[in-house]
């Protein structure tokens, strides 16, 4: 019986990743067929943004999830090492700042001293005036550059301490368009999914926007990959602008934008929605040196917490509502 389902089992994972294996050959097939169609170079970080975009569009979400899981354990292991290099400057900050503070009272324990001493020799008629204060001036200085030094130390440790802070903002940040990335949406998410589990009696408001660019594809076949990339910078920047008092916007994938409003109900989000969508409309952007201005639309589809147990269901209503936006005839907002 045990040899039977070993061999179901190994029957199984040999023809379920036979598949995977299809899914990766497909998305390849159709990676290199958009490069050689836009003329872009096969160079590594063009391949690896086709590559997701033609997982995306052809929604192998296997394969998808694959290189993301990859992407995770590089970005867990970054983390960690910083969280740990963070902790260690904590420290050292703590025992500088320490050292810092007995120095100055010994040292200013010590300038009275010396005052003191000053008004005695001169008193005593030890040595001429000139001579004490030059030597007193001498110690004074040495004090003064002791923690001078001290303070550029704690000044360093400060630093480091910023620049590693900016290193773990930049694990969650998209490198193209400035946006959170994806492995950041996942976490906020997760963090949602287990608020609610924790408190499911909690009264809470929020809500979700799924925004996807109109016919993007066209403007990779049309003006190439770097135009493309302008305008996904470009318009990142807008969106973050627009939302930037609301909630936290996010590069769900290729010309996918998502955002996430703690605190909005429907309503609201509609609102903010239909606003920006109306700012797009309105806005030409600048994609390459010789002034090149384009327009482009966005589909919105919008969808507020309602009492789910997975913050999950409320992503598809909102996955739904793009959907039927887009089928609506695009450049508009659903909920």
């Amino acid at each position: 019986m045990t040899k039977v389902v070993e061999g179901q089992s190994q029957e199984f994972l040999d023809t379920s990743w036979r598949n995977v294996l299809q899914d990766i050959s497909e998305v390849a097939r159709s990676c290199l067929h958009n490069l050689i169609n836009s003329n872009t170079p096969p160079l590594p970080k063009c391949y690896e943004r086709e590559f997701l975009e033609a997982a995306n569009t052809l929604k192998k979400q296997t394969v998808l999830e694959l290189v993301r899981q990859d992407q995770d354990a590089v970005a867990s292991r970054i983390k960690t090492i910083i969280h740990g290099a963070r902790d260690r400057l904590a420290e050292a900050q703590k025992i500088f700042s320490e050292f810092e503070k007995d120095a100055r009272q010994n040292i200013s324990l010590l300038d009275e001293k010396l005052r003191e001493m000053h008004g005695a020799m001169l008193d005593s008629g030890i040595g001429t005036g000139r001579e004490i204060s030059s030597h007193l001036d001498a110690i004074k200085d040495t004090n003064e550059n002791f923690l001078h030094s001290v303070r550029s130390v704690l000044d360093n440790v400060a630093k480091q301490e910023q620049l590693l802070s900016d290193l773990a903002k930049k694990v969650n940040e998209d490198a193209l368009t400035g946006a959170l990335n994806r492995r950041a949406w996942d976490q906020d998410v997760d963090d949602l999914n287990r608020g609610i589990k924790e408190n499911p009696d909690k009264e809470r408001t929020f809500s979700l926007i799924m925004i996807d660019l109109d016919h993007f594809k066209n403007v990779n076949d049309s003006y190439g990959h770097p135009v493309g990339d302008a305008l996904l910078r470009q318009f990142a920047a807008l969106l973050k602008g627009h939302f930037a008092s609301s909630g936290s916007v996010y590069r769900y994938g290729g010309e996918e934008f998502s955002v996430i409003l703690p605190g909005v109900d429907i309503k609201e989000a509609v609102e903010l929605a239909e606003s920006f969508c109306i700012r797009m409309n309105k806005s030409r952007f600048i994609v390459n040196r010789q002034g090149l201005k384009l327009k482009i639309t966005a589909s919105f589809g919008v969808a507020s917490w309602q009492g789910e147990p997975d913050v999950r269901e409320v992503i598809e209503r909102a996955d739904q509502m793009l959907y039927a936006a887009k089928e609506e005839g695009r450049n508009r907002v659903k909920f």
